[in-house]
């Protein structure tokens, strides 16, 4: 039997009682999602979820904003290594020696990382980009292990070496550069409002005076309440989905999240939509590891054959129906 129990605490300053009824929504509110239309169960795959330990400080992702970036753009910042499909690198080689790829993920964004409660198994666009790198460095899709990475630990769980690829819609940021490497990237996002359909809000502008915007702890929404919460109470969670469940109980009322993430919330529960439109432009990489440039050239390798000959098919597959036609998969650009 698999686990995929998600570790740390809440950090919302809620009661404990809050808490697990959090929790227990927000099982119930997965259990009833059904896989995009015309799209195949996932096969059983031979991998085992579970927790990330958390045996880094929980929120060290929190803290990177802090970093020096002033060498870098936004332009600059989704340049990454050239790719190489050479096997004989010292961490290429941890992973074939151990024959498993460890894949820091979400279980809990329907469409991108969840687990489907038809087959019981992981499932979602960067459950299959996971199984896509697997199949180019072991040889087999299912040679994966995954751990359930909450938000604010995705850093720290690269930093303490438990995992050696975080495929987790994890955006490419300048000072997150500062701590992990990343990939070229696979996804073009940005950030936006998620509100129920009776609010007044309107967007990230005045109309959240007053109100309880939620966001991930260590998120880029977060990085904008931070900076400007238009008079908004900002409260902090472990993992997004939680904002849509806080949402559902009353207790927050409004959330930002990546366009992407809410569009999987809105698909779960018609009572909410994206309002506003995008905030920012962002893309989503592989990261690894700081200092790891030989997996992440092969990473690269693996992402090229991606965005060229399954990307589209991925998109149509998870995503379409939720966001619409698609522009296709990111313009790349290598250095080094």
């Amino acid at each position: 039997m698999t686990d995929d129990r998600t570790t740390g605490h809440a950090r919302t300053g809620l009661s404990g009682r809050v808490r697990i009824a959090v929790l227990a929504a927000g099982a119930l509110l997965l259990g009833t999602v059904a896989l995009p239309s015309g799209s195949a169960a996932p096969a059983p795959a031979a991998v085992v979820a579970r927790a990330a330990t958390g045996s880094a400080a929980a929120g060290a992702d929190s803290a990177v904003e802090s970093a020096d970036s002033s060498s870098c753009t936004p332009d600059s910042q989704n340049v990454s290594l050239t790719p190489s499909t050479d096997d004989s690198g010292p961490d290429v080689q941890r992973i074939i020696r151990r024959g498993k790829l460890i894949a820091g993920i979400d279980t809990n964004s329907y469409l991108w990382g969840f687990r489907d409660p038809s087959t019981g198994q992981l499932a979602g666009f960067d459950i299959d980009l996971v199984h896509a790198l697997a199949k180019a460095i072991l040889g087999d899709a299912d040679a994966v292990e995954f751990l359930s990475v909450p938000t604010a630990d995705r850093i720290s769980a690269l930093q303490s070496g438990e995992v050696d690829v975080v495929v987790r819609t994890m955006t490419i940021t300048c000072a997150r550069e500062q701590q992990v490497a990343f990939s070229s990237p696979y996804f073009d996002a940005g950030q936006e409002v998620l509100v129920p359909v009776s609010s007044t809000v309107t967007g990230y502008n005045a109309t959240l005076k007053g109100k309880r915007v939620c966001a991930a702890t260590g998120s880029t929404a977060l990085q904008f309440l931070q900076s400007d919460s238009h008079g908004s109470t900002v409260v902090q969670v472990e993992n997004q989905l939680d904002c849509l469940v806080l949402m559902q109980l009353g207790t927050v009322d409004a959330t930002i999240t990546d366009n992407a993430l809410g569009a999987g919330q809105v698909a779960q529960d018609p009572t909410v939509h994206l309002v506003g439109g995008l905030i920012d432009s962002e893309t989503y990489g592989v990261a690894m590891k700081l200092g790891e440039s030989d997996l992440v050239r092969r990473v690269n390798a693996v992402l090229d054959s991606f965005r060229a000959d399954q990307w589209n098919a991925e998109y149509q597959k998870w995503l379409q129906s939720a966001m619409g036609s698609s522009g296709g998969p990111p313009t790349v650009s290598y250095a080094g």
